[in-house]
C-alpha cells in the first residue's frame, strides 16, 4: 500500500506542532512494527486509531490504526 494525499485542511496543524500544514498524507498501518515508531525524514508523524477511511471516508468494519504525516511551517514561540 502507498501513501494517499490528502487535503491539507483535513487535520489540524496542531497535532503536528505545526502552525500551519503545507501538505499532508495518510497510510494504513500494515501491523507490523509499533505504530509509534513510524518515521519519515522532512515530515512530522502522528498514529490514530480510526473508525472510518481518511482517504475515502468509508466505514471500516473494525477499526484501524492509520499512520498521517505533514510538512508545514513550524510554530514561532516568542
Amino acid at each position: 500500500m502507498s501513501w494517499t494525499f490528502l487535503h491539507p485542511g483535513a487535520a489540524n496543524p496542531g497535532i503536528f506542532g505545526l502552525a500551519e500544514l503545507y501538505a499532508l498524507k495518510v497510510i494504513r498501518h500494515t501491523g507490523r512494527g509499533d505504530v509509534r515508531s513510524v518515521c519519515l525524514r522532512g515530515w512530522e508523524t502522528v498514529a490514530d486509531l480510526l473508525d472510518q477511511d481518511p482517504a475515502t471516508g468509508r466505514r471500516l468494519d473494525t477499526a484501524t490504526w492509520f499512520i498521517f504525516a505533514a510538512k508545514g511551517r513550524r510554530c514561532s514561540h516568542v
